[in-house]
């Protein structure tokens, strides 16, 4: 009776632990592709608020800043985060921003109150300059139009201004600002969180912004037919972007959604679950975008004069980020902790998970507002947020194939691991990024395609010295963010993920 119960008690040993291995686990499948994971969603965004622009990004009196006002270690560090493109000049902002205001000689232009945020803007960094600065770093400029308090007429002759190239006033008057080459400003959003009464936006009513931006539309696809437009979509507000999606079929080629999260008092794992809820509203979005709009436009009128978009409407996640509202102006002067670089490696996740209608996302923003660099009159430094989003810019493959994760819970419905995979199919590459949100390093076997050993040539770690630590600007040499780099080499059936850290693992497929 005795070895029965020994026999029976080392059985249910070997079963409980056959369970806990398949509790954790990877699985890649690179034959479920996900899409192709578009460059555009590494973007920024910088908005005329506090100290992004103008404090930061421009600061003529700085010692810093070159010749041009640019603050060159700021400009150092964005060449660094390489965004793909960068989104200008709002926000909210936009509503009342006119884009001859930052034209010309900047003796001449006319400082003005910021109506939205405060403070006076010298607008010594307008059009030209964040050409300039694109350039500098190497990415795609997106243009904000202003639709409350500006016209059709303006907003096209800015289209003229920066990507005309015959002999018109509005091209003339860019080269004779120093720009004999046209700007090629492709993607252009079509105003910003319009549905937002308390702003300073007249667009409330969706069928009144239909109205309203068609004529914008007109104008702009007029003067310049290649330019690419984003539609203002607005997150938990369906009856609106069916109509904005239903009246704009054809005209628009991206809708915009914006996604902030923040962390609930006493809920440190609330942010997490606040990223997936996101995911489930894209998703969401996605679905009613297909019943809105139309994969190929037919029935396009040809007395339009210029032609519909060519391609399925896609999402522009053209603001997201973590606004914990801390320090002034309105809580977006934000000290960022390793919890929410872990925070956002999660949401980079979602994101690329997402990558078969989302073709668009930036951070907002750049610098000192909800910012990944912050800077003084001194220095500037590297938030933590700064890390995972250089990292996932720098290691993203082509194309998002399936991952299925099982681990440990880290609280209620949250699993410890949450990854995605990234493959270059060509060059026999995967990329796989793994992040941990649990106080415990996770164990978990690994297979790619049903293979039991998995080859992995490099694995680079990036941890906090704690779950609360932030790097500040009273101490700007100190960095608490550690990123380490080994090189396996050899084939592995399992992986330890560090507890509270982001992981990204380099491994070999076959071609």
């Amino acid at each position: 009776m005795q070895k029965t119960r020994n026999g029976l008690l080392l059985l249910l040993f070997f079963i409980a632990g056959g369970l806990a291995a398949q509790q954790n686990e990877i699985v890649i499948d690179t034959g479920k592709s996900l899409g192709q994971a578009s460059p555009y969603i590494y973007g920024q965004f910088i908005e005329y608020m506090g100290q992004d622009i103008e404090g930061g990004i421009y600061d003529p009196e700085s010692p810093l800043a070159d010749s041009h006002g640019i603050r060159q270690d700021v400009l150092e560090k964005a060449k660094e985060l390489a965004p793909s493109m960068i989104r200008f000049p709002g926000g909210t902002f936009v509503k009342t921003f006119h884009w001859m205001d930052g034209v010309g000689p900047k003796e001449q232009r006319r400082p003005s109150k910021n109506l939205i945020w405060g403070g006076i803007n010298s607008f010594g960094f307008g059009t030209c300059e964040f050409i300039d600065y694109c350039r500098a770093i190497g990415c795609e400029p997106v243009l904000v139009v202003n639709l409350s308090t500006g016209t059709p007429d303006e907003a096209a002759n800015w289209v003229e201004y920066c990507n005309g190239t015959e002999n018109t006033y509005y091209a003339n008057l860019r080269r004779s600002h120093g720009y004999e080459e046209p700007f090629h400003v492709k993607y252009w959003a079509m105003g910003n969180e319009e549905a937002a009464e308390p702003d300073a936006g007249r667009h409330q009513d969706p069928h009144k912004y239909v109205e309203d931006v068609w004529q914008f539309i007109k104008l702009m696809k007029l003067t310049d037919p290649s330019i690419q437009l984003i539609a203002d979509g607005e997150r938990g507000l369906p009856e609106w972007n069916k109509t904005v999606m239903k009246g704009l079929d054809g005209a628009v080629d991206y809708i915009s959604f914006h996604g902030y999260v923040s962390t609930d008092s006493g809920r440190p794992l609330s942010i997490f679950h606040k990223i997936d809820q996101v995911e489930r509203e894209l998703r969401e979005f996605h679905a009613l975008m297909k019943s809105c709009s139309q994969d190929s436009v037919t029935n396009w009128k040809k007395w339009y004069r210029f032609p519909p978009r060519s391609k399925p409407l896609k999402m522009a996640v053209d603001e997201w980020g973590i606004w914990e509202y801390q320090e002034p102006p309105y809580g977006t002067t934000v000290t960022y902790e390793w919890r929410h670089a872990l925070a956002t490696a999660y949401y980079l996740n979602a994101l690329l998970r997402c990558c078969s209608f989302v073709e668009m996302a930036n951070w907002a923003q750049m610098v000192n507002i909800l910012a990944p660099i912050r800077a003084d009159k001194q220095t500037s430094i590297r938030q933590t947020v700064f890390y995972p989003l250089r990292e996932y810019r720098k290691n993203t493959l082509p194309e998002v194939v399936s991952v299925r994760s099982i681990s440990p819970e880290a609280d209620k419905d949250l699993q410890a691991l949450n990854a995605v995979a990234t493959i270059d199919r060509k060059a026999g590459e995967l990329v796989l990024f793994v992040v941990n949100v649990s106080p415990k390093a996770v164990k978990a076997r690994i297979s790619i395609d049903d293979k039991n050993a998995v080859s992995i040539h490099q694995v680079t770690t990036l941890t906090g010295e704690r779950l609360d630590a932030a790097n500040t600007l009273r101490q700007p040499d100190k960095d608490v963010v550690s990123i380490k780099t080994e090189n396996p080499g050899r084939r592995l059936s399992d992986i330890t993920i560090a507890p509270e850290a982001i992981q990204i693992i380099h491994a070999s497929i076959t071609k």
